[in-house]
This record gives structure tokens, sequence and C-alpha cells, in this order.
């Protein structure tokens, strides 16, 4: 049981979808005053995605993040301030291109995102339209993307039927064991990075860097690619709307997105308001 937290916390690592915002975008009035608060009363805040470097800037920027920030992954920590990179962890070329031959084999939807933040198809459609629409990143269409191919890329993302995607990823988890990150990290995306990019891998490293404790550490998060963090961090946890893996390696279960539950989680363990241990349900978030 999670008796007390507040004072301790000097970081907090915030996913972006599904956790400050929704599926339209919208990042809510409570949450972003409660950033701004966490901020002002001398706490580093900042997100951790799966999202490139570019849009994942522009919502930095927008919210007034005081912090590298954590994209693909983890695969890159950047700091959209300055454009310094803290740290970068990329696929093996040799596996990528192995990757991309599975894909098309079997066939799948992909893409592939290399380090300039540009992101790649081997055709042009409207699947490759709609994931660019997701990603905020350009797309554009190359032949004998395999071959074309020539330097490490940093992601590859899928985008598949929601009842799929889970064999989909035990069956590349398996395939690429030792090689490659493979995570679901919405209902019909799954995620691959570099066997050493994940997003808890790249919060220890932002934390080492920032000279912040794993125990003052607080991460936020709601899918399968933020268990990782959730169970890094001093103070893990999991929204309302999380999936089963997030909430059972989280400290905390806050409420849903639509409740404002990033925000209620920094009210309570980093602002100190509210009274700790009185979380009696799901609706009003609890602690283990």
């Amino acid at each position: 049981m999670v008796t007390q937290y507040g004072t301790g916390i000097t970081l907090i690592a915030l996913d972006l979808d599904g956790t400050i915002m929704s599926k339209d975008r919208i990042i809510s009035r409570r949450v972003r005053h409660t950033f701004k608060r966490a901020i002002d009363q001398g706490h580093v805040v900042t997100i951790a995605t799966g999202r490139g470097f570019a849009p994942t800037a522009r919502f930095a920027k927008d919210l007034g993040v005081n912090a590298p920030i954590i994209c693909y992954q983890g695969a890159l920590i950047q700091d959209y301030r300055d454009g310094r990179a803290v740290h970068s962890a990329t696929i093996p070329l040799n596996v990528a291109r192995d990757l991309i031959v599975l894909s098309q084999a079997r066939p799948l939807n992909f893409q592939v995102y290399t380090q300039d933040d540009r992101a790649y198809v081997d055709q042009m459609d409207p699947v490759a339209v709609s994931i660019a629409e997701l990603s905020g990143i350009p797309v554009t269409a190359v032949e004998d993307l395999a071959g074309w191919l020539n330097q490490p890329p940093i992601k590859f993302l899928f985008l598949e039927q929601e009842d799929a995607v889970p064999e989909l990823v035990r069956d590349m988890q398996a395939q690429f064991d030792g090689h490659l990150q493979v995570v679901r990290s919405w209902d019909r995306l799954i995620e691959a990075t570099g066997p050493d990019a994940s997003k808890g891998d790249a919060l220890a490293r932002l934390a080492a860097h920032l000279g912040a404790s794993q125990s003052g550490t607080m991460a936020v998060g709601d899918q399968d690619n933020d268990v990782s963090m959730i169970a890094w961090a001093g103070l893990g946890v999991a929204m309302g709307n999380a999936s089963p893996e997030a909430k059972a390696g989280a400290d905390v279960i806050a409420p849903s997105l639509e409740a404002d539950g990033a925000a209620w989680a920094i009210e309570r363990y980093v602002l100190g308001e509210g009274a700790i241990g009185d979380e009696s349900s799901e609706d009003s978030g609890y602690a283990r």
C-alpha cells in the first residue's frame, strides 16, 4: 500500500496519448494548469512518448516542458529547447532489413522512421496516409525499401487490426528476441525499437542526466509501452483507462483520461493536495 509521496518527487514523466491527451489531441484545462503548477513549484516535468521528436517538441513547447523529452519509445532523448540530444539508440541495420522483409511477406502495414525524423514506406496507400496523420510526420514511399535503407533506423510503426495485434507482438518478440524491443502502444499500434530502447531505460538515463533519483521520479502512463517506465519509477502510476499490463506494474491506479487522472496524480502525489491513503475506488484512484 502506498501511504505517502509528495515532497520527494522531483522528476515527473508523462506519456502523451491516452494519458494527458485524447484521441482528438485535446489536453484538458485541468491537466495544463496542474502541469504548470508543478513546474512553477520547482519540479521537472517531461513527456515520454512513442511519437517522433518534431511533433513531440510542439506539444512540449505548448505545455512549457522544462526538460529534455523522451521520444520514439525511449530511442531518443533530446532537448527541444536547444536541439541537443542526450541519448539515441537505433535498430541495427541488418535487423531493420530483416524486419522489412518479414513485414512485406506477411504483409503488414508499416512505416520506418530514420534519425532525421522522417518516415518511409514501401508503397503509398490510405493506410500509410492514416499512419502519417497519427504520427504527425510526413511519409515518403521508396521502392525496394530494404535495399534503399542505408542507415540504422530509430523505429518501426505498424497499424493492424486490433484482434491481430497481440499475436503479432508475440511473433515479432520471438523472431527478434534480444535484437528488438516490440511493444503494443495503442489498440491497433505496434512499435519496434532497438534492443536497448524503452521508456524505462530512457527515463533512467534522463534522471541520471538531470541528477534526479529513482525514488524521486514519478511516471504516468496507460499502455504496454509504458510498463517499463512505470516499473522503473519510484512512483509508477497507471491511468484508469490503462492496459492490464500497465496496471499490474503500477503503484497507483489514477482515474481515467476523461477524469483527468494525470492531473489527479500530480495534485495528490507531487503537490501534496488531498488525503493520501483514502482512495477507495477507481473513480477516485487508488494505491496498491
